[in-house]
Order: C-alpha cells, then structure tokens, then sequence
C-alpha cells in the first residue's frame, strides 16, 4: 500500500518542517465548533472526482505499459529494456531538474495528511500525474501509491480553491480524496479509515477528519467496485492449506522475524544506495540514468525483477516450483535492493508492492523446502513483519496483509500475533544494534521525520 515503506513513499513519516504538525490542519481548524452542513456535500463531490481521476490515471497507465512493455517484440527481445528504460529514466531526470517534480526524495505516500494541508499546491497537479507515469514505465522498481497519493491531494487542493473552501475545513477534502484513491485502489473500506486513525496523532484532528475519511473511503470503493477493480482482494490465489493447529502460534513468529529482518536489510540498503545517489547531488539527470542503466541490466538480465512487481508476483505464485528456492530468495533480495535503487535515486512511487513481492518470494521458498506449513501462514507472517518494519502502522499492516490473502479469523490472529512479537521484539534489536554503532543514526537519535521509508529510520 507513498512514494508509500521508508517505506508506506507506501505510507511514510512527514518531510521537511512538517513534523509539528503530523497529521493536524491549520491552527484555525483545531476547533470543537461543528462544520457547516454543506461541507460534506462538497467532500462527497470531491472524493468521487477524486475517485475518478485516479481511476483515469490508473487506466491510462496500464495502457501505456502494455504499449511499450507488454508487445510481443520487446517480451522476446530483452535488449529493448535499454531502448526504453533510458529515455523514461532521462525524463524523470528532466522533471526533476527543470520542473521541480516531486521524488521519493522529499515526500511520501501521505504527507498531505500528515502535514499542513493548506501548503499543498495544486499547480503542481501536471506535473506529479507525468512524474508518477514516467517513474513507473522506466521500470523502476515502485508501485503507484506514491504518485497516486500527490495527485488525489492535490485534486483536493485545486477542488477547495476554485470552490472557495475556506482554508480551515480543507483538510477534510483532502483526507476524503486520498481516501477515495486508496480505498479503491486496494479494495478495502476500511484501508485509510484505519490509517488516518494511526497516522493522526492529534485526537481534536482525528476527530474532525474521520466522517470526511469515511465518506472519501466508501465512495471510492464502490467507483472501482462499479467499473470492476478487484483491489487485492485474494490476490495470490493461493491452494487450500490443512487446517491451523497450535504449532502454528510458533511458526508464525518466527515468521514474522524472518519479515522483520527484511525489513531491516531493506533500510540498511537504503543508506547504501543513499550514499551512493547522494555523490550525484545537484546532477538529477545523471542520477536518474544511472538508475536508469541498473534497471536496463537488471531487465535484460531478470525481467520477472522489474516494475512494482504486482502483475510479476501473480505469475510466481501460480507455480513457485517452476523457480526453486534459490531463485525464489535471489529474487526477494533483488527486488528489495532495486527498490532501495528506485527510491534513492529520485522517482516517484511507493514500496508497498515491491515489499510484497519480496515476502511473497521468501515465503514461496519456505514453502517449497517445508511443504507441510500452510503457505498462507508463511506468507502472512513474513508480510505483517516487513510490512511493519516499514509503515510502522500495525493496523494498516494486518488489513493489508489480510486482504490480500483473504485471511480467515484464524489466520488473522495469527498474523496479528506476528506483527505484536515484532513491535515487541524490533525496539530491543535497534537498541542492541544502536550500542554497537550499527542501527541508523536517526534511530540512535530516537528521531524520525525524513521522506524515507520507514525502514530506514526505526
């Protein structure tokens, strides 16, 4: 589920100057005076055009991508990923340099909610729906959360100037429309009205905002309901497994720990790929051909590697025998390591998908060496831990992770119980790591409040 992980760009912590206010809106608005009636008439509008545009968005993208990757002649020539991941990757570095079009690099999944919404320019509107686009069909290694985030906000934004919303009651337009992109996106009422719950840290601003939530999230999951978008509902398809039985309370956390540790292998990357994109500072261009040169190898070397990986993890989990287990691991490792390339390097998405793509390859490889472990209880476990590793929204992370597995009541207790050992268990491992000099200086600071995910600021 910006820009998601450091990661949910798939739902991360606020930027620059924002940390102050995680989650309130202007000053003004922190009143307990009720709103007037015709407001939520106006967040009904503007969640179902949100709705809308993200919906276009996201067809137009897919129209797109089977254009130019998903033809006949560049599927049986992998020496067109060049042909095609350069001239993207140069674009990105052009937004970026001469329009100043927003990265992973200085926001995440949902700094509109996060922040000051009354900061969010709407201008920037073209630019973010190119930026999102051309991130994702260099072959960047994002999903659309991220560019998906700035656009619904700032449909808001442009909604509540042309309408004349007075600024303290636009956070609420700005939560439904981010609701409405979500919720349908993922397939889940409750997605966001679980995440602002998180999120929000400022009870008087949680309160104001959840009806507007609410709202958004209903009306966009009946738009896509309506045209057919299936979200993650039952997105592997995995086979029936035997019923639960109570060494499955163990195996589950360990599960979540092999999750957990992903998760942290992905911040420790992270600060590589950081350090290594940081030298190219001020030389956008360069930088994003660079990524764009690793995506090409990597494309031509391991196709199934590329993209956000939600199409891919489909193919995988219909005959992980077809891989085996080393290649299985290899590609849970390679997809985190060009996520962490993606990220670091100035596009704009989200990490949510490749995160999946990654717990899903580990799962799959424990499956096939421990056949006899329901493989919804492996996946489930490695999902919640990395998943919380990166969002740090344990809520969100069992929704999440539940509906895509079409989880029963036993098995999303057992999930949960994974993502519990794991926030139990992480804040002693970075303390120990800490001491040794090892965890990220944001974490020795006890700090958070950079653009990147999560993982790489426990």
């Amino acid at each position: 589920m910006t820009n998601t992980a450091s990661a949910a760009d798939s739902v991360g912590p606020p930027t620059k100057g924002a940390e102050s206010t995680r989650g309130e809106p202007p000053a003004a608005e922190r009143t307990t005076a009720a709103p007037p009636v015709d407001l939520y008439v106006h967040v009904v509008l503007v969640a179902l055009i949100g709705a809308v545009v993200v919906l276009a968005w996201l067809v137009a993208y897919g129209a797109l991508s089977r254009l130019l990757w998903q033809n006949e002649f560049v599927l049986a020539n992998r020496w067109m990923f060049p042909v095609i991941c350069l001239p993207t990757s140069l674009l990105v570095g052009w937004l970026v340099k001469y329009r100043h079009a927003p990265t992973t690099l200085d926001e995440t999944l949902l700094d509109s909610l996060a922040g000051d919404v009354s900061k969010i320019d709407w201008r920037t509107l073209p630019v973010n729906v190119v930026m999102a686009m051309a991130s994702l069909l260099s072959g960047a290694v994002l999903g659309p959360e991220g560019g998906i985030g700035g656009i619904a906000s700032k449909v808001a934004a442009l909604y509540g100037d042309k309408v004349g919303i007075p600024v303290q009651h636009r956070s609420r337009l700005v939560f439904a429309t981010i609701a409405a992109a979500y919720n349908g996106m993922i397939a889940s009422p409750l997605l966001t009205a679980v995440l602002g719950t998180e999120l929000v840290t400022d009870p008087t601003s949680r309160t104001l905002n959840l009806p507007a939530n609410l709202i958004g999230g209903a009306i966009g999951y009946m738009v896509f309901f309506a045209v057919g978008a299936t979200g993650l509902q039952d997105y592997l398809s995995l086979p029936a497994a035997r019923p639960y039985a109570p060494i499955d309370i163990v195996l589950v956390v360990g599960f979540g720990l092999i999750g957990m540790l992903l998760g942290l292998l992905s911040g420790a990357l992270f600060r590589v790929t950081g350090a290594l994109f940081g030298r190219l500072k001020g030389r956008e261009i360069e930088r994003a051909l660079a990524a764009g040169l690793v995506f090409s190898v990597a494309g031509m070397i391991a196709p199934i590697l590329m993209f956000s990986g939600e199409a891919e993890i489909k193919t995988i989990a219909a005959d992980p025998v077809a891989y085996g287990v080393a290649a299985l691991i290899a590609m849970s490792l390679g997809k985190i390591v060009l996520l962490a390339v993606s990220y670091k390097s100035g596009f704009l998405g989200g990490p949510t998908f490749p995160a999946i793509y990654a717990s899903v390859c580990a799962g799959l490889a424990i499956s096939l060496v421990a056949p006899g472990i329901p493989v919804d209880l492996i996946i489930g476990g490695i999902m919640g831990g990395f998943l919380l590793v990166l969002f740090r929204a344990p809520l969100l992370v069992i929704l999440v992770t539940a509906v895509m597995l079409q989880a029963s009541t036993q098995l999303v207790a057992l999930i949960l119980l994974a993502v519990a050992v794991v926030m139990v268990v992480l804040p002693y491992l970075l303390a120990g790591l800490g001491r040794r000099g090892i965890a990220p200086r944001r974490a020795r600071r006890g700090r958070a409040g950079s653009a990147e995910p999560q993982a790489d600021q426990p």
